[in-house]
């Protein structure tokens, strides 16, 4: 569990105890005789492990299942071959000590060996975005396979001859296949998920860039009309001057700086995606009648991905926007990006009206039929960096803070 993917990190003493523990529970469950019982406490003492220690992803949840299935399943296989090995191949030793030596010996060799296999085989995965009902579905399979094996085992106690070890030994062999196939198809289906979210996500980011510069041409239709038409507004404000209308030559001459300023395009960040992500939410923001106090340092986020800059920055500014729109006075966002020693700090804050929904220690977004996605993607993009995102709130005021190594 330590060599392939982890999110859970706990103090060490807390795995030397679970560990000392586990093997407490196994070994009273050994000494009760009963192979149900040592099935049931392993099973459910690997997936109680993993899921709270280790990886509490819906996906490695079920990788924990078919490690464990697999684990007793190769147990199975090989005291069963090396059973009938002993047993036809006339092998002959002198006490039963040496013959439970040799058979425990030969059966952790091959545990070392499937262990090995089975981690190169999940550290070779990388899709991780899988549903409720698409992770219970697949757990379906390991769960009949334990029944059924737990099943052929205890009628085999009655009646054991040679055709049906036989028989035990493929139908183990067959249902190992079985999972291993599962595992392939569970596979499939998350990385097409994450196929899709991506797929989403540039769509999102090929839409704000396409915003982005229906805007610029648009500015520069308006910066042409206000050329064409700037000997006429010179020649106005000549006049009122030479009128000595004083006030209204210089109510002129600003509304004139201002249209020249509606038509300059805001210079966030060298950042180009992230400047197009500002340029478009300051537009929303605008026509919202919502103050937007943005503060950017010296920071490169080069190292990170453009699908990964857009779903960070645009999530939050989105979140932001919804909660501040509904704000009906002192409307605000703060949008503070700097670099700190070897971190980027991102701090974003913003009024809002009504308190967040907070549904299994996640945050339920108020629309309908949302499930505050926007922060999930966050939470899982920032995993890609190491970065730590932080949510805290009050009765008027939302804020996040992410922090990134560097």
């Amino acid at each position: 569990m330590k060599k392939v993917d982890r999110n859970i990190y706990r103090k060490k003493i807390i795995y030397i105890l679970s560990f000392v523990l586990f093997n407490i529970v196994l070994l009273f469950a050994a000494m009760s005789g009963s192979f149900i019982i040592n099935t049931i406490i392993f099973m459910s003492g690997i997936l109680l492990i993993g899921h709270f220690l280790y990886n509490d992803s819906k996906l490695y949840l079920l990788y924990y299942c078919i490690f464990a299935l697999c684990f007793l399943f190769v147990d199975l296989l090989v005291s069963h071959f090396i059973s009938f090995v002993i047993t036809y191949g006339n092998f002959y030793f002198s006490s039963l000590a040496y013959l439970q030596i040799t058979v425990i010996f030969l059966i952790r060799i091959v545990e070392y060996v499937y262990i090995k296999l089975f981690t190169s085989f999940i550290n070779r995965r990388e899709a991780k975005v899988v549903n409720k009902f698409q992770s219970f579905t697949f757990l379906v399979i390991p769960l009949f396979s334990i029944i059924y094996i737990l099943t052929l085992v205890y009628l085999l106690q009655l009646y054991a001859g040679f055709e049906e070890s036989i028989l035990l030994v493929v139908n183990i062999v067959l249902v190992l296949i079985l999972n291993i196939y599962v595992t392939h198809i569970f596979d499939a289906i998350s990385k097409n998920n994450t196929l899709k979210n991506e797929v989403n996500l540039y769509h999102q980011q090929s839409e704000l860039q396409h915003k982005y510069y229906d805007n610029l041409e648009s500015k520069y239709k308006e910066s042409r009309k206000l050329i064409h038409d700037i000997r006429n507004h010179l020649q106005s404000i000549e006049r009122l001057y030479e009128n000595k209308e004083n006030d209204l030559a210089q109510k002129y001459t600003s509304d004139i700086h201002l249209m020249l300023n509606e038509l300059n395009q805001k210079y966030y960040t060298s950042n180009r995606i992230l400047n197009i992500i500002l340029n478009d939410k300051y537009q929303i923001i605008k026509s919202s009648n919502i103050n937007f106090d943005c503060k950017i340092g010296e920071v490169s986020l080069d190292f990170m991905r453009e699908i990964d800059i857009t779903t960070i920055f645009a999530n939050l500014l989105d979140n932001s926007i919804e909660a501040a729109k509904k704000v009906d006075s002192d409307s605000y966002i703060k949008f503070h990006l700097n670099k700190f020693n070897d971190f980027i700090v991102i701090n974003v804050i913003n009024s809002m009206k009504d308190k967040p929904i907070i549904k299994n220690k996640k945050i339920k977004s108020a629309k309908d039929n949302h499930d505050g996605l926007g922060l999930e993607n966050i939470r899982k993009t920032l995993e890609k960096y190491e970065g730590s995102l932080v949510i805290d709130f009050d009765e008027n005021e939302f804020k996040v803070n992410i922090v990134i190594p560097n």
